[in-house]
């Protein structure tokens, strides 16, 4: 089976982490990598993207906390098989 959509990621029982790209502007010129990362919650993202929403799309529209960089990639762990699908 194809996954293409939060719907389709969800029904298949997939979970998903954001990773920072960006660089923590707190520090000296901004020489440190963000680093923040956080499970995010399918469930929500369901509710607030919808169910048609494409996962090629998901880390385009998201923008980290700490840094507000918009430059996240995400894991999505598949389950049964301990595979790893990554989008950035």
């Amino acid at each position: 089976m194809a996954v293409e959509t939060l719907g389709d990621a969800w029904r298949a029982g997939w979970t998903v982490s954001a990773h920072c790209k960006g660089r923590n502007a707190k520090t000296k010129n901004g020489t440190k990598p963000c680093s923040q990362k956080v499970d995010l919650d399918m469930s929500s993202l369901l509710w607030t993207r919808g169910a048609d929403f494409p996962v090629a799309m998901l880390s385009d529209r998201l923008m980290c906390p700490s840094c507000r960089s918009r430059h996240v990639f995400l894991i999505f762990d598949i389950p049964g098989n301990g595979s790893r699908a990554m989008v950035s």
